[in-house]
């Protein structure tokens, strides 16, 4: 008997014997075939494809709504339909746009052929720029120009990512420069910083500063308190705003104290800096390039030159002190210093080259007013004539006074003294009178601390004129210290007339 191929079904042959359990077997085999098969429905047919439990996984991770999509590869613009961005046209990226010490050519991004030592590159150039970036002060609370009053506070204890507007350890800046960079540029609005005591060891700039209104640099409120408030140095430079600076002490050895360079007008109260410079020939305080500087209360100490004045700028210096500095004013190429009471001092006083220094006049050796300028007008007040013994020297004694500046009038000593040195004029008149019927030749002299200096003026009296008067003027060149006198001669016995209206004499310094 033999037997089918797949599901091995009994098939009598001619000479076999037809059994009925073989045809019920077969009936079995058949009925539990048919009943693992498919319905067939009707426009569906069957494939060749198999479907695993690996595939059906990877289908239930892919999001609802997802479909497959290849990217073009466009050569103009690409525009993305969902949200709405703009990709880079065709040529904005060129090999010469990237730089070339990274070695990235344009064509590798088309590609996707970049390294990580190219990636590195470009990371490192985006942390720079991102560095940059968190150095500069949000608008937020540094607007282009100022919108109100500001007050910043900065403390030891401080923190530069603070606001800088709370008295606080959470809410003030550390660095005196933070607060200044907080500031804008144009400033239209008071501006004010206040500073704890304390050591900051900065080199302080201002610059590019412009408006019509102050800024406060506020730390110690008196020379004593600024050694409290320590920095390394202050430079300003192209700042139009009048800053006022109160209570500082610079430290540096190896720059300028304060530095004012370009900047209409800086004020500095009771600022000092005392740390030798001398060796790296810096100076204190220094003005230059077109700017304006008033000092008061300041101290500049073991400098080269302790306050210095250069290229067209000017400074004012008010109760300044110092000691130790090579120079103690130096003012050059177009500089002016005017000066007012103390000044700090040097081995060498003051330097001119160029420059002027004053007392509040465009001179060299002070001021002209009436207050200040050395002068004394004086007549003889003795009560009576004063007899002349022929040809004998007499000392005449002014002893009454109209005007003295400076001490310049001595009338205990009967005439003039110099309190500093320089060029005085003086001018004198003498009236003479006749005692004898004899003719007699009479005149004025100079004496310099009782030496003959000259013989001012000469004339002669006669017994039909019964007097004369000498009028004279010279100049003299004095010493602190130096004493004038005026003494009359007569050829023959005569006399000087006492009154105020025939002799007086008058001493000004005139350079």
């Amino acid at each position: 008997m033999q037997t089918t191929g797949n599901l091995g079904l009994k098939k009598p042959e001619g000479t076999d014997i037809v059994d009925i359990a073989d045809l019920n077997g077969n009936m079995d085999i058949l009925d539990n075939a048919v009943n693992g098969k498919v319905d067939k429905v009707t426009g569906k047919q069957l494939s060749t494809n198999d479907y695993t439990a690996a595939e059906k996984t990877k289908l239930a991770g892919i999001a609802t709504g997802a479909n497959n999509y290849v990217h073009p590869n466009h050569t103009g613009d690409v525009i993305s339909t969902g949200d709405g961005g703009t990709a880079i046209a065709a040529g904005v990226i060129v090999n010469a746009d990237v730089n070339a010490s990274a070695g990235i050519e344009a064509s590798k991004i088309g590609t996707g052929v970049v390294s990580n030592a190219e990636f590195g590159y470009l990371d490192g150039v985006t942390s720079g720029i991102q560095g940059q970036l968190n150095g500069k002060a949000p608008l937020v609370t540094t607007p282009q120009q100022t919108t109100a009053d500001i007050t910043y506070y900065v403390r030891t204890d401080g923190n530069d990512n603070n606001t800088g507007l709370v008295n606080t350890a959470g809410g003030a800046f550390r660095t005196i420069q933070k607060a200044i960079n907080s500031i804008s540029k144009h400033v239209l609005h008071s501006v004010t910083i206040n500073v704890a005591a304390g050591t900051y060891a900065e080199d302080i700039s201002f610059a590019d500063m412009s408006g019509g209104t102050e800024v406060w640099l506020n730390g110690g409120t008196s020379y004593e308190t600024a050694a409290n408030f320590k920095v390394k140095s202050m430079t300003f430079y192209g700042v139009s705003n009048q800053v006022v600076v109160t209570g500082f002490s610079a430290t540096s050895t190896t720059r300028v104290g304060f530095l004012i360079n370009n900047s209409i007008f800086i004020q500095m109260l009771y600022c000092r800096i005392s740390a030798d410079g001398k060796t790296n020939s810096v100076g204190g305080f220094e003005a230059s390039n077109h700017s304006g500087l008033r000092l008061y209360g300041c101290e500049a100490s073991n400098r080269t030159a302790g306050i210095v004045s250069n290229q067209g700028s000017t400074v004012i210096s008010r109760n300044s002190f110092g000691t130790s500095n090579t120079i103690g004013l130096s003012a050059y190429d177009g500089g002016t210093i005017t000066k007012k009471d103390g000044q700090p001092a040097g081995t060498t006083n003051e330097q001119i080259d160029a420059g002027i220094i004053t007392w509040g006049v465009l001179n060299p050796w002070g001021d002209n007013t009436i207050d200040t300028r050395p002068f004394a007008a004086m007549y003889m007040d003795a009560g009576g004539d004063v007899p002349l013994t022929a040809g004998v020297d007499k000392k005449l004694i002014f002893n009454g006074v109209h005007m003295s500046q400076k001490g310049v009038a001595e009338p205990s000593q009967g005439g003039f003294y110099a309190p500093e040195r320089g060029i005085y004029e003086l001018s004198v008149r003498v009236g003479f009178g006749i005692t004898t019927s004899v003719t007699s030749g009479v005149a004025t002299k100079i004496y310099i601390n009782g030496v003959l200096n000259c013989t001012l003026s000469e004339g002669a009296i006669t017994t039909a004129l019964m007097g004369c008067t000498l009028n004279g003027n010279t100049t003299l060149v004095l010493n602190p210290g130096d004493r004038v006198h005026i003494y009359a001669v007569a050829l023959h016995n005569s006399n000087v007339s006492w009154a105020s209206q025939y002799t007086y004499a008058t001493l000004a310094r005139v350079a």
